[in-house]
């Protein structure tokens, strides 16, 4: 039930008093950064499967396996005997690509490109997992079948991007050989599969002669054209595996999942970098007669436009960029980007950006070396770099957040006139309204979606919720719950949106209302001394179910990336549990604040450290919330004896106090759980 103000139920009163309106931010992505300490990690997959594993490949030769929630990967294969490894940054050989079977559930197959150690060559070969299944988490070398040998020239230029289309054949892109301007002008030959992307099917009877067909409707088949297994055919003869032709390094490409166009970023020489986007096969990208749109004057006669096919945009060589790294079309739900937007960086100088409605728009400039991006199950994006560390592209957040600029506000509940009370954290002015009962329990959450927190109460005596979208300034009036309920709303289903929960802890029962089809879940899981602890624990951008449970200090929790269960004793009787994500991983650590002697115990998700702070006065509250804006939330406490609000900053150290409130409030951020 949505009202415009000022119509209101009899029972719920609300005047807005703003002294001076907040600032609202632009959109600001956020890295979270997941992984370190890998060897050179080069690309980032997922099999499609539905199992919400990731797979990380090192150039230096292994693919590695993360379960979901977990933090630590496992290794799947081991193929370092076989490749390069590289020695230095830069190094264009080693492995470079991986590509899950479309039926990877089922036959347990997938497929690698690698720069073989004996001769330099790229090798296509396909491989099986241990179990012959996706169940599997390890594979099996000695499946090996190789698919596709093409001798390298030169130690440069491999590209290694491999995918599935939706069409079930296997894409595979090559560079032109390497050296510089293309020497051999390898690239417009069709007699070589160099500067080319491939289409093949690698999908034979075991035992074909054949590694792989032809697709019947590749562009180059016919009279004239003959299979290239090995790279080439005779001159004058077109290789049959030919997709495209012209392209000089297409090192990172990728499909848009919601309509199959392929993506691709193409390394230019020493002036243009190149996105090009492919609906059809065929076409002729240029390369070495024009780099980007600009003839290159290397073959001055063939500099006709009418028969090359031109990037969607470009930039050139300024600032010290040198080589783009093509990422992916945002299709996620989490609204991380907007949806569209297609990211891409810059190797040398670490810019990361994406590409909305033919705008450039830098995301962040991150100064590490962009090596590639990389896809989850549900769409969204990470990045991988040079030094060892895997980003996930998320969208910048604080809990009590009532302005949107990405910072917990300073706010308190006054349930003795049901007043709020807010110092915009954007321009430090002062929000006062009216909204509630004194019965009521505060409940903010972000209820519309507009990354900015709504104020919102939950009424015991009826099971109401009542609550105040930021976005267009309606009221929500729902009935769902018991007297006796805590409210426990939070993004349930990711869809940036908070779902109306309650446990119920005369039953030890999580009652939820989806945002994304109002249909509703009831989950049994606590008993009737726990607190309601939900938050995102395992880092899939969607609340789990948890609770702590006073009596042992044991976390209880159902990631809802996997319905796994999860307990952690972490705390003692009389502890405040206190989630939130101070380590910036994008998980919520594990927190209590331990009244009696103060202090503030913290256990990291990303790496298991534990961490201890004396922050506080016995009868303090915990408001945990990021507010110095830095993606990691910050120590802090309410002192109701004085109205005063502590606040320990995580990044910096750098303590903040200031007075605002009475003895009676109550703080939102701590009823506004990360």
């Amino acid at each position: 039930m949505s009202v415009k103000l000022p119509l209101f139920p009899f029972s719920l009163v609300l005047v807005a008093i703003i002294l001076s309106a907040p600032v609202l931010a632009d959109y600001a992505p956020r890295l979270e950064t997941r992984f370190t300490g890998l060897d050179r990690p080069i690309l980032i997959r997922n099999a499609h499967d539905g199992s919400q594993r990731l797979f990380i490949v090192e150039q230096t030769g292994r693919i590695k396996v993360v379960q979901p929630g977990a933090t630590v990967p496992t290794l799947f294969l081991d193929l370092s005997s076989k490749s390069f490894v590289p020695v230095v940054t830069g190094d264009e050989r080693g492995l470079l690509g991986m590509a899950f079977n479309p039926n990877f559930a089922t036959n347990g197959k997938f497929y690698a490109y690698y720069i073989r150690a004996s001769d330099g060559s790229s090798v296509i070969a396909e491989y099986r997992t241990t179990s012959g299944d996706g169940t599997g988490n390890t594979a099996d070398v000695s499946t090996e079948r190789i698919l596709i040998t093409v001798p390298q020239p030169f130690s440069n230029h491999k590209a290694g991007m491999m995918d599935f289309g939706t069409d079930g054949y296997l894409y595979i892109s090559l560079g032109d050989g390497g050296s510089s301007n293309d020497p051999g002008n390898r690239s417009q030959n069709k007699s070589l599969l160099y500067g080319k992307m491939l289409r093949i099917d690698p999908n034979v009877p075991d035992g074909s002669q054949e590694q792989y067909l032809i697709p019947p409707t590749n562009p180059f088949t016919g009279t004239g054209t003959a299979r290239c297994d090995t790279g080439s055919t005779a001159s004058g003869t077109t290789c049959q595996e030919i997709w495209l032709l012209g392209f000089r390094n297409p090192w990172r490409w990728s499909f848009d999942r919601s309509n199959g166009q392929m993506w691709i970023g193409d390394v230019g020489e020493s002036a243009v970098e190149e996105i090009d986007t492919v609906t059809t096969g065929g076409g002729n990208y240029g390369w070495r007669v024009y780099e980007g749109n600009q003839c290159t004057g290397i073959d001055p006669g063939l500099c006709n436009p009418a028969n090359f096919v031109f990037p969607i945009f470009t930039y050139s060589h300024i600032a010290g960029r040198c080589a783009i790294t093509g990422g992916y079309v945002y299709r996620g739900t989490l609204g991380s980007l907007p949806a569209g937007a297609y990211t891409f960086a810059d190797y040398c100088t670490g810019e990361l950006w994406m590409l909305q409605n033919g705008q450039q728009v830098l995301l962040q400039n991150t100064h590490k070396n962009i090596v590639s991006f990389g896809e989850d199950e549900a769409g969204e994006i990470y990045v991988c770099y040079a030094n060892g560390q895997i980003d996930k592209i998320t969208r910048a957040r604080a809990s009590g957040d009532l302005d949107g600029d990405f910072k917990t506000d300073i706010a308190v509940y006054r349930p003795g006139q049901g007043v709020w009370y807010v110092i915009n954290s954007s321009n430090d002015s002062l929000r006062i309204q009216q909204f509630g009962l004194p019965e009521d329990i505060p409940a903010p959450e972000d209820y519309d979606g507009d990354n900015v927190t709504d104020i919102g109460v939950f009424r015991p005596s009826t099971g109401t919720w009542y609550y105040f979208r930021s976005s267009d300034g309606t009221v929500g009036i729902i009935q769902f719950g018991l007297p006796g309920d805590i409210p426990a709303a939070g993004d349930y289903d990711g869809d940036k949106k908070a779902d109306l929960t309650v446990y119920r802890p005369s039953t030890g029962t999580w009652f939820t209302q989806r945002s994304t089809d109002g249909g509703f879940s009831v989950v049994k899981f606590g008993l009737s001394q726990d607190i309601p602890t939900p938050g995102d624990f395992d880092g899939d951008g969607r609340y789990d179910i948890a609770v702590w449970r006073p009596t042992d200090g044991i976390w209880y929790r159902l990631n809802s990336s996997n319905g796994a269960f999860a307990a952690i004793q972490f705390g003692l009787n009389g502890d405040e549990p206190a989630p939130g994500d101070f380590d910036g991983d994008g998980r919520n650590d594990l927190i209590v604040f331990r009244p009696s002697t103060r202090i503030w115990y913290i256990l990291q998700s990303s790496n298991g450290a534990f961490a201890a702070f004396q922050w506080g006065l016995s009868d303090d509250v915990p408001a945990v919330g990021d507010y110095d804006g830095d993606g990691k939330d910050d120590i802090a406490v309410f002192r109701p004896s004085t109205g005063v609000w502590y606040i320990r900053l995580t990044g910096t150290g750098a303590l903040q106090a200031a007075q605002f409130g009475l003895s009676t409030d109550l703080p939102v951020p701590s009823y506004d759980l990360p």
